[in-house]
């Protein structure tokens, strides 16, 4: 499984070790973490869980590239990134955005803390970024509107967000806490 993350604060390389080890039921040994800017020589290609990370700028602070090896399963690992997604913020108490490809390319699924609680709110959100002058700089994101309120971004417009007829939330997610 592939998962982009964008996330609500920046993690230390052993934070992210031990939620997403948390996350997919695996010993930390099993993840190997990297900055992008990093070597990728002295990387542990064989690792049950791979995460490459950059910072980012603006609302969200780090994009993860997750790589989960189909062997995580039988140790109880999440199947989707929607429930991966959940796990990490649950763990780590920052809100996780990640791609929803079937609405537009702004459109962003969001797990994120519930105020006060141990669940975790599944919701989406816009996310808007800004145009780059040169290659050497990075995008701002914004976090502008999001259909359920959350901590990580209270500036966001709490307002409905477009979605075909049908259309639901990625998975049933009632089984681990969340609530939206």
């Amino acid at each position: 499984m592939l998962c982009n993350f964008l996330i609500s604060q920046r993690l230390e390389p052993s934070e992210l070790i031990a939620a997403l080890a948390y996350a997919t039921r695996v010993r930390p040994g099993q993840v190997d973490v990297c900055a992008e800017a990093d070597s990728q020589d002295a990387r542990d290609w064989e690792a049950f869980v791979l995460c490459t990370h950059h910072r980012v700028r603006g609302d969200v602070a780090m994009s993860l590239d997750v790589q989960v090896q189909p062997a995580t399963l039988a140790y109880g690992a999440p199947e989707t990134e929607a429930e991966l997604a959940v796990a990490f913020a649950a763990r780590t108490g920052v809100a996780v955005l990640y791609p929803d490809d079937r609405v537009d390319p702004e459109t962003y699924w969001l797990a994120a803390p519930a105020g006060g609680s141990p669940a975790t709110v599944v919701t989406r959100a816009r996310l808007a970024f800004s145009d780059v002058a040169s290659a050497d700089e990075r995008p701002v994101y914004t976090v502008d509107a999001v259909e359920t309120a959350v901590a990580a971004f209270p500036g966001a417009e709490v307002t409905p967000l477009g979605e075909p007829a049908g259309m639901n939330a990625p998975s049933d997610t009632s089984q681990l806490g969340v609530t939206g």
